[in-house]
């Protein structure tokens, strides 16, 4: 019995025809500025889901305008309840819209983002323009502060640079460095919590001393401002450290930990009940650490809102609601969303390390054509021809151990998604142990805690080399 023909492709259809197509259309600045003077959050937000596209005049303009709203903002920010705050998103747009959904409309609900809004998600341009959009809107019930990824030696070394420069250009990089040099560092909520990115500092006393710092500027790798952005409750935070109030962040490579003991005094010595910060993930999206034994309540609480961070640690994201005295943790899932190669690469230039590898290997084999006792014999006639023979094999092999390794380590990233090192490096070439790791949220915060660290210099051109092998253009460095 003959075997039935294949159905022919129609390839002028979508194969897919349960995910919509992006939308081609990219809107203007006439088409999101209404007469009102401000830009239609809700258009951008319906344009984003559909992996709309803007002009650059456009992102400029929403950028500049909220530049100018947060430097007109003190260094400490005092904001009244209820509110809803938000930890870290990385640039996952499509978890950010299902937050609104959990936290309340932005319409409606006063808001506290704890940074980290960029880099190692792959819709931070999204992100960011959209909250710009709504911090343009709801000036005085929208708050945004700093976090230590919004900063030019991070966003160069993570996505958030190569992502600009892919969805729109350079300059309007520089734009966002200097919108996010213009963030508040600090919040008073409700004048009892203190909200901040990362944490306290053996050089922060006092609110006024946060008051006091030039905030207008690339956080150094030392000092209170790179602190209030990096620091950590140590680990042993629940237990008793003793004295110790502060010791060096090795994790993070910069700033400390602080210990329950110093969070009791800072919070004592400024009247406050407790610390609410960000920067780090979270497996049910929040932790309550040890109580403030003077007043019983928990003197440091971590908030991270973004679910299943990286597409791999499997976390629930999480948002505080503050409402008369009442404290409400609502936890919430991640959301499917649109795919994207590593470092916005498109399919053929990721393919060429593969493409390489064969290719090699098919010259390799027609160069084989004499034996290696043919090519080391001493006839006159055929030495020259053998020596070009060996060089040009030596020479193809180097290259394709070149390629093969570089296939390998694009096959890891895309099993790692985002906790890939931008430096290439792999902490093992086995798919099962690297499958087995991400499976467990332990295992996925193990792997990418080298990218937890404050990347040195030398970690920031390693990057960069890294990403010219990715397109071999500099596949033998």
């Amino acid at each position: 019995m003959a075997a039935k023909a294949a159905e022919p492709i129609d390839y002028t259809q979508r194969q897919r025809a349960d995910v919509p197509p992006p939308t081609a259309k990219i809107l203007s600045v006439e088409d999101v500025y209404k007469k009102d003077g401000l830009p239609d959050d809700e258009l951008l937000l319906e344009h984003f889901k559909q992996e709309g596209r803007v002009t650059v005049e456009l992102a400029m303009r929403i950028v500049e305008e909220a530049t100018v709203l947060l430097r007109a903002e003190p260094n400490v920010l005092d904001v009244q309840a209820p509110v809803t705050i938000v930890g870290d998103i990385h640039g996952q747009f499509f978890d950010l819209v299902k937050l609104l959904h959990v936290g309340g409309h932005p319409s409606k609900t006063r808001y506290l983002f704890l940074g980290d809004y960029v880099d190692r998600g792959y819709f931070s341009l999204e992100t960011v323009l959209y909250l710009f959009s709504l911090k343009l809107r709801y000036n005085s019930t929208f708050f945004m502060l700093r976090g230590n990824h919004e900063c030019r030696h991070l966003t160069d070394y993570f996505t958030f640079k190569r992502e600009i420069d892919f969805k729109c250009c350079e300059e309007l990089y520089e734009k966002f460095m200097l919108s996010f040099d213009c963030l508040p560092l600090a919040a008073i909520m409700n004048k009892q919590f203190f909200c901040v990115h990362g944490g306290l500092s053996p050089e922060i006393i006092t609110i006024d001393d946060i008051r006091n710092l030039n905030r207008f500027t690339e956080p150094e790798e030392s000092g209170p401002l790179c602190d209030l952005l990096w620091s950590d409750p140590h680990e042993n935070f629940d237990k008793n450290t003793g004295q110790i109030s502060f010791l060096h962040n090795e994790t993070r490579g910069c700033s400390y930990v602080y210990t329950h003991k110093a969070a009791c005094n800072f919070l004592d010595k400024n009247s406050l009940l407790s610390v609410i910060r960000a920067h780090e993930a979270q497996d049910v999206g929040y932790r309550m650490y040890k109580p403030n034994p003077k007043t019983g309540f928990p003197s440091v609480i971590t908030i991270f809102s973004a679910p299943n961070y990286l597409d791999v640690y499997g976390n629930k994201g999480a948002v505080m609601i503050y409402e008369d005295n009442n404290m409400n943790i609502k936890k919430f899932g991640c959301s499917p969303h649109p795919y994207w190669l590593p470092n916005f690469l498109d399919v053929f230039t990721w393919s060429l390390p593969f493409i390489g590898e064969k290719t090699t290997e098919m010259l390799l084999n027609v160069l084989s054509v004499c034996t290696p006792e043919e090519l080391a014999s001493s006839d006159s006639a055929i030495d020259e021809l053998a020596d070009k023979m060996k060089a040009a094999k030596s020479t193809i092999q180097r290259r394709q151990r070149s390629y093969s390794r570089q296939a390998s380590i694009n096959q890891a990233q895309l099993l790692l998604h985002g906790v890939a090192s931008p430096t290439g490096d792999v902490v093992s070439e086995n798919k099962d142990e690297l499958q087995e790791k991400i499976s467990t949220f332990e295992g996925a915060k193990s792997l990418d805690r080298q990218n937890e660290a404050l990347p040195t210099r030398q970690d920031a051109d390693r990057a960069r080399k890294f990403r010219r092998k990715q397109t071999l253009e500099d596949i033998d460095i």
